[in-house]
């Protein structure tokens, strides 16, 4: 049993050698975490990414529900606005007459008028 002689084929030993370097290469390197890990970077930044989507989009959702208000605000304001030009033209209007009337008023008339007046 001594003089035995192991005879392998040179192709089976550089096979073998190769798998060998791959094996030792595969655990020291482990390639799969590295990956993980990225996709796990990206995964965080779409999910920061989309929580400020729906921060903003809940921004713009106030944003548009207070200029409703406002708007109602303003047309309720634009309103009361037509509302006092037309009592105002009708005051100048009044007086306006009355004023016309006095102009042409006799003197008695005119006594008459401030005596109802000041009563």
């Amino acid at each position: 049993m001594k003089d035995k002689l192991i005879q392998i084929k040179l192709s089976r030993l550089i096979i073998g050698g190769i798998l060998l370097l791959w094996f030792i290469l595969l655990s020291y390197f482990k390639p799969t975490p590295n990956v993980v890990d990225k996709y796990a970077k990206e995964k965080k930044e779409i999910d920061r990414l989309q929580h400020n989507i729906f921060l903003l989009k809940e921004g713009q959702r106030i944003l548009s529900k207070n200029v409703n208000k406002q708007v109602i605000v303003i047309d309720s304001l634009e309103e009361e606005i037509i509302v006092t030009e037309q009592e105002l033209t009708q005051t100048r209007t009044y007086y306006g007459n009355k004023i016309k009337d006095l102009t042409s008023a006799s003197n008695t008339e005119l006594e008459q008028f401030f005596t109802n007046r000041y009563q």
